[in-house]
């Protein structure tokens, strides 16, 4: 039965950027939701001044339901009866398509789209039907992006190719499927495809479709009690949007999947167009891959709805305009669907039976047709009346000759072998499946062997298509390296012309250098000389420091004694001039030697007053000397030990000068032989040294005469305490 493809027009509510540009709604529709009007100079022209009449309008505002229950219940339940689906949304970028599919979310009950609802009303209807229905429910997942299949749950399958045949019709080689039990895991599967599927921002949409989607769901039946089987796909497309680039702002990657969107959407207009001319000889099915796969949707084996999806604004007029009329030209189409179905085992043995009856009746009328020839082959006659004819065989009447094809080859000779009507009769009833135009001019066989080698074809070509996407990504990666070489040859050239001439600067900083050696050379021999010359005049500068090292302790050591003799001579003339000593030693002699003879007490009687008074005045002026003298002795004692210790730091000293002085001359003449210092000039500095060395040890002379001094007055005064002493 042959069915206009159902069109369902739905609109949008104006989005941001439509209410950003102050767009003006320019669409009515009638009371009965059947007919768009739009304000419009191109629409207000010709035939479409009085609008375009579909199946149903939905408004701006309509919710997710109403489009379910209205355009895609009834295909959902035709697929379930054995026949092909297909619900397909088609509108510009940003129209909602993608939202009218799957919705903005599938566990929303409002919010999801047409997908989860069928998927739900699926399972719903299998629980619902007869216990001796057995259904088996598999789904599979696809796009089309820049002209290749992609399967969305094996992404790595990016090269899938379109396959005909005779018994499965149009389908996609190698897309895996899955079996499903349940709506919720028809959901995760979606998920899992939805996350692979290409999306990109575009200025028109921040989530823009930049692939057609293709949702398959094929149910196949089974009645347990006769065996009948029944198959059913139910094709669920989200296409991707058609752009302006100057809206969307495309450029890069994105404007080329704009190119390939707008190819494939032509190609599907031009095979639109094509079935609805009826003058047209050929339908570009081939033209696109997506148009390739929608062949049974378009004109074939299906039950197909349209959904498109308009802006309702001023500022996507003209897209809305182009979108209605693709609505009206696909609105005519017509499809021939039929229930895919296999016959039972009964069935079959009663179309065998009566083909075997047929058959035995043809053999009785071939039996009378050859005797009836035999016998005019003699030159015989036979009487019209007995003729053989197929009423009298009682054979069925032949059904009506086939057209011939317009393109006959010579693999279409026939053989003269008389063609069994009932046989004929049996293969097409066994063949549900209706032709859809695609090879004009063929008869079964050679389609078959047309399909086959096209199918050959295409499975050579996605191999070639492997191998050349192979190859473009080994020339690129190549062309990457030959751009890097390049630029690492220019790189290392640059380097190489900077090196040499680093090179050359170096080779001349060489010739320098040696030449400057050359001159050093020479300055070293100098200095050498000069340098042993130095060292020559320093040993006799060495001998004159040891010479006069020894004849300034002998000047000292005599100076020494003659000072500790004359400080002698004049500290003894000192007490000699005053006469303290002489005197006072002198009576008190006198008044020992006067004790020494008094023996017993009586004696004492002798002593005068005089006497005794005089001794006690000495006494005591001799413990007075004697305390002073004392007092001398120690103030001595610590002159002399400051002097001590004045001295072992004058020698300790000069003993670190002299360490220092021949560190420096060591260093001096490392210096000099090194830095090729002036040696008139070290000599000179050393000259100083030495003087000023000499100067300190001449300090430290006068430092110890002056504790030879001192030691002297120490030693007199030890010399009168010592006379104190005896004398007392």
């Amino acid at each position: 039965m042959s069915t206009n493809i159902k069109v369902v027009c739905r609109f949008r509510p104006p989005n941001s950027i439509e209410q950003r540009e102050n767009s003006e709604i320019v669409v009515s529709f009638d009371e009965n939701l059947r007919t768009v009007m739009m304000r419009s100079s191109q629409a207000l022209a010709g035939p479409e001044k009085d609008g375009f009449t579909f199946d149903r309008v939905f408004p701006p505002g309509t919710k997710q339901h109403e489009v379910f229950d209205y355009g895609v219940k009834d295909t959902v339940k035709d697929v379930l009866d054995g026949y092909n689906g297909t619900v397909f949304a088609y509108g510009q970028t940003g129209a909602g398509k993608t939202f009218t599919m799957m919705g903005s979310d599938i566990d929303d009950p409002e919010m999801k789209g047409l997908i989860p609802r069928i998927t739900e009303q699926i399972f719903q209807s299998i629980v619902e039907s007869d216990a001796h229905l057995e259904y088996l429910v598999k789904v599979s997942y696809m796009e089309i992006y820049l002209e290749r299949i992609r399967d969305l749950l094996a992404p790595h399958n990016d090269n899938l190719q379109v396959h005909e045949e005779k018994s499965k019709g149009v389908y996609v080689k190698n897309l895996s499927d899955y079996y499903v039990s349940s709506a919720r895991e028809v959901y995760e599967i979606m998920r899992q495809g939805g996350n692979a599927r290409v999306v990109s921002s575009t200025n028109m949409n921040a989530e823009s479709s930049r692939s057609h989607s293709i949702f398959l769901i094929t149910i196949n039946q089974k009645n347990t009690e006769t065996g009948a089987q029944k198959s059913g796909n139910l094709y669920l497309v989200d296409l991707a949007g058609s752009e302006k680039v100057g809206k969307t702002g495309a450029s890069g990657q994105t404007l080329e999947e704009a190119k390939k969107i707008n190819k494939s959407l032509s190609a599907l207009g031009m095979v639109i167009n094509a079935l609805t001319d009826g003058k047209a000889k050929h339908i570009p099915y081939r033209d696109s891959k997506l148009t390739r796969i929608l062949q049974e949707s378009l004109g074939g084996n299906s039950r197909t709805t349209l959904i498109i999806n308009c802006s309702p604004s001023s500022y996507n007029d003209a897209e809305t305009l182009g979108t209605l009329r693709f609505g009206i030209r696909a609105k005519s189409i017509k499809n021939s669907a039929r229930v895919n179905t296999e016959l039972s085992p009964s069935e079959l043995k009663a179309l065998v039976a009566k083909a075997q009856g047929a058959n035995t009746k043809y053999q009785q009328y071939i039996a009378a047709l050859e005797a009836e020839i035999a016998i005019w082959r003699s030159g015989g006659h036979v009487e019209q009346a007995d003729w053989a004819t197929s009423d009298k065989a009682g054979t069925p009447a032949a059904p009506p000759p086939k057209k011939a094809p317009t393109s006959p080859t010579p693999s279409s000779v026939r053989s003269m072998t008389p063609v069994n009507p009932a046989l004929e009769g049996l293969r097409n009833d066994l063949d549900s499946r209706p032709q859809t135009p695609t090879v004009v001019g063929l008869d079964k066989d050679e389609r078959e062997e047309f399909l086959r080698r096209e199918n050959e074809l295409s499975d050579q070509l996605a191999e070639r298509e492997s191998v050349l996407v192979s190859a473009e990504k080994l020339v690129k990666e190549l062309k990457e390296e030959l751009a890097f070489l390049k630029e690492q040859e220019a790189s290392l050239s640059k380097e190489n012309k900077s090196m040499s001439g680093n090179l050359n600067e170096l080779r001349l900083q060489v010739e320098r250098l040696d030449y400057d050696n050359k001159e050093s050379m020479i300055t070293i021999d100098i200095l050498k000389e000069q340098n042993q010359d130095g060292k020559n005049e320093l040993e006799e500068l060495k001998k004159i420091i040891a010479d006069l090292k020894a004849a300034q302790k002998d000047a000292s050591a005599e100076d020494k004694e003659k000072r500790k003799q004359e400080k002698m001579a004049l500290m003894m003339a000192k007490f000699d001039a005053q006469g303290t000593f002489s005197e006072k030693d002198e009576q008190l002699r006198q008044l020992l030697a006067k004790l020494d003879t008094i023996d017993n007490d009586a004696s004492l009687s002798t002593l005068s007053h005089d006497d005794i008074v005089a001794i006690r005045r000495q006494l005591v002026d001799g413990q007075a000397l004697i305390r002073e003298t004392v007092d001398r002795l120690r103030q001595s004692q610590e002159e002399n030990e400051m002097h001590t210790r004045r001295r072992d730091e004058l020698e300790s000293r000069v003993s670190g000068l002299e360490a220092e002085y021949e560190e420096l001359l060591e260093k001096t003449i490392n210096d000099e032989e090194v830095s090729n210092v002036d040696v008139a000039e070290s000599m000179a500095e050393l000259k100083n040294k030495l003087e000023a060395q000499y100067a300190a040890k001449r300090d430290a002379h006068v430092g110890e005469v002056q504790i030879s001094s001192n030691s002297s007055k120490l030693e007199a005064t030890n010399f009168e305490l010592s006379m104190l002493r005896s004398t007392a």
